[in-house]
């Protein structure tokens, strides 16, 4: 099984889907305001995930296509369980992601 995940690149995917979609729907059920939520996650957590994810891409010698994954997967969190003006913040992770990865 641990073959399949490194030859699927599934630690990147469990990232993306975890970080993109699974705590932004936990989130709806907390009673943190919309404001912090998007401060707390979007800005330090996504962005800090996203430099930290392009750096591990990078340094383990992966294809480079893996930059979009976390982005993609946040993009989709954004756009299930945020407001329309924050989707353009999975640009800056994809942006942020690809500069760690060494451009």
């Amino acid at each position: 099984m641990t073959e399949k995940i490194r030859k699927f690149n599934g630690q990147y995917w469990l990232i993306a889907l975890v970080v993109g979609v699974m705590i932004p729907w936990l989130l709806r059920f907390t009673s943190i305001s919309r404001f912090h939520q998007i401060v707390w996650l979007l800005f330090v957590v996504d962005f800090v995930l996203a430099a930290v994810v392009g750096w591990w891409i990078r340094r383990t010698e992966r294809t480079g296509w893996l930059v979009w994954l976390f982005p993609v997967g946040c993009f989709v969190g954004l756009y299930l369980f945020f407001p329309t003006y924050v989707y353009y913040l999975a640009l800056v992770d994809l942006g942020i992601s690809y500069l760690a990865y060494g451009g």
